[in-house]
């Protein structure tokens, strides 16, 4: 399994990881044909995300994040092309579509680490080093 960027907060690379893993899985699942478990690690994955997305939220907004909002419309727009994705997959149960999807997610996840959620996980940090002063 290939490993993710890290970013400065450590609670945050351990998110990351777990969601990767939970893709992971989901591939694995739709590799083998195991469509039995692919609805369930979709509802599992779908709700690691959202919970994944607002703790980073919570987190930005306690230290009045300056890109707040260009970071959640991200968060947003892979959110909601993830529900249309499990859709789709309830609707067509087109393995190959939902793989890609979910393989183009993994691009996408180490692409906004790098670009968003470094830069916003050191702000937190040195919001919170100073916070006190």
């Amino acid at each position: 399994m290939p490993t993710l960027a890290l970013v400065s907060i450590e609670s945050m690379n351990t998110v990351h990881q777990e969601e990767l893993a939970l893709v992971h899985t989901l591939l694995q699942h739709l590799a083998h044909d195991e469509v039995h478990l692919i609805a369930t690690d979709l509802d599992t994955l779908l709700a690691h995300m959202q919970k994944h997305f607002e703790g980073e939220e919570e987190r930005m907004k306690t230290c009045q994040y300056p890109s707040f909002r260009m970071h959640k419309a991200e968060h947003d727009k892979v959110l909601q092309e993830s529900r249309y994705a499990e859709m789709e997959w309830r609707n067509r149960k087109d393995r190959e579509a939902l793989r890609e999807y979910y393989e183009e997610v993994l691009t996408w996840l180490d692409q906004h680490i790098k670009a968003m959620d470094r830069p916003m996980a050191d702000f937190v940090s040195q919001f919170e080093k100073y916070r006190g002063y």
